[in-house]
């Protein structure tokens, strides 16, 4: 079975972005996100770039950008989904 490339959706004006990683679906908060890559709470705005199996965050309001592999960021939202439950 070929594996699915990475996608990114960021919806409700900033609010809330979703992704489809290996095959699952994740719909994350704007701050959820932000905490998720390690940075502080910030204003709302986030480019996503994916590349093959990288995708990059650029958050424009504070100059922050974030660089993972997919297969980093499904284990991160496996472990927070795991947290939650």
């Amino acid at each position: 079975m070929p594996h699915a490339i990475p996608s990114a959706l960021v919806t409700e004006e900033g609010r809330s972005v979703c992704f489809r990683l290996q095959g699952k679906y994740f719909e994350l908060s704007y701050a959820e996100l932000r905490s998720l890559l390690g940075l502080p709470p910030g204003r709302r705005g986030v480019g996503i770039t994916i590349d093959q199996n990288r995708l990059q965050f650029e958050f424009p309001a504070d100059k922050q950008t974030v660089e993972l592999s997919a297969a980093q960021l499904y284990r991160r939202l496996a472990r927070q989904a795991a947290s939650k439950a």
